[in-house]
Formats: C-alpha cells, sequence, structure tokens
C-alpha cells in the first residue's frame, strides 16, 4: 500500500522473496587480494620447505666428508696390515 502523503515508501507489486545463498557481510575481498593472500601463503611455505631442503642438504655434505675421511682412515688401516702381512 503506497502512501501518497510519504515520498519514501514504494509500491510492493510482488512478494518479498529473501536473497539466495549466505548472506553478505560487506567484508569481501576483490579476486586481487584473495591472489595476492594466496601468492603469500604459499611463498612462506616454499620459503620454509627450502630452508628444510637446504638444512638437509648441508647434514648429507657433512656425512659425505665423514664418510670420506673414514676411508681415507680405512686405507691407511688396511695398508698397514698389508704391510705388517708382509713382515711375516
Amino acid at each position: 500500500m503506497v502512501d501518497p502523503r510519504d515520498p519514501g515508501t514504494i509500491a510492493m507489486s510482488f512478494p518479498y522473496k529473501p536473497r539466495r545463498g549466505r548472506p553478505p557481510t560487506g567484508k569481501a575481498k576483490s579476486a586481487a587480494e584473495r591472489m595476492r593472500a594466496y601468492r603469500k601463503r604459499h611463498i612462506v611455505v616454499s620459503t620454509d620447505v627450502l630452508r628444510t631442503v637446504v638444512a638437509q642438504c648441508t647434514q648429507i655434505q657433512e656425512l659425505m666428508d665423514a664418510n670420506r675421511r673414514l676411508r681415507r682412515e680405512l686405507d691407511v688401516l688396511y695398508a698397514e696390515i698389508a704391510r705388517l702381512n708382509e713382515a711375516l
């Protein structure tokens, strides 16, 4: 029903139907903001993974160096055993 003295009223020619879906909060991000947040999250993950890999590479390198030292020591000991066997 329209009040002719009130310019703010409008005629309701159709019944009011609520909108479908989740009601808007007014805090929706734009596509660019969502993409920026996505890239930021994945850069952090990539950096953490990279640090882990570098740490593992360092540990592997230390183990390989220790292995080389032990092999050199073992070669010296084998040479000593061979020298002692020749002396007998």
